[in-house]
């Protein structure tokens, strides 16, 4: 059996059935160093590019399965100043992200992270943001942002920031947060291990 090529110019030879074959990424733990990185900006005069539009079809993909709102290139080893928000179909990419603007801090009730599983601690964040950033197309976008958007946005600006939520937390709230992920672990490995 033989197999299509095509050939193209910005990432080289592909296989035709290249759409089919997209795999979610790997998601990295709160203990990988890239997570400590400020990722530098993308060089968006090459957007839009067939390579980043398959990687924010990935990184979309592997959101999707770990039920996320929001996921980073460098959470999944991507040295790409890049983000995903949202949530099902009605999710975006933010490159070279910024916020220009924000409102007074406003403490919310719980904020989780793909990369700690089972941890989730208050934080004081903007209730609303101006927001700036390029889309996957290349065109700058300017959005005002207000609530779990807003909130989602900052966290992952945090990730490309080399910034983990956890950096946000007083010490003792995030001991007693430690202690309820440990025993959140333990129930699901109890439950895993019944199945």
């Amino acid at each position: 059996m033989s197999e299509d090529f095509i050939i193209d110019t910005e990432t080289g030879i592909k296989s035709a059935d290249i759409e089919q074959s997209i795999e979610p990424l790997p998601l990295f733990n709160e203990l990988h160093p890239m997570l400590a990185q400020t990722i530098p900006k993308f060089d968006v005069s090459g957007l839009p590019n067939s390579a980043i539009n398959i990687l924010i079809k990935r990184l979309k993909m592997t959101m999707k399965l770990y039920s996320g709102i929001g996921l980073s290139a460098n959470q999944c080893g991507v040295l790409q100043r890049m983000f995903i928000i949202g949530s099902g179909d009605d999710s975006w990419a933010c490159i070279n992200p910024e916020i220009l603007e924000t409102s007074a801090d406003l403490v919310y009730e719980a904020e989780g992270c793909l990369s700690f599983p089972g941890l989730s601690v208050r934080i004081a964040r903007p209730a609303w943001i101006n927001a700036q950033f390029y889309n996957e197309r290349g065109e700058q976008v300017q959005m005002k942002m207000e609530g779990l958007t807003a909130r989602c946005y900052q966290h992952e600006l945090d990730h490309m920031n080399g910034v983990v939520f956890t950096q946000r937390v007083k010490p003792v709230a995030l001991q007693m947060a430690r202690k309820h992920q440990q025993k959140l672990i333990k129930k699901f490995t109890r439950l895993h291990k019944q199945i």
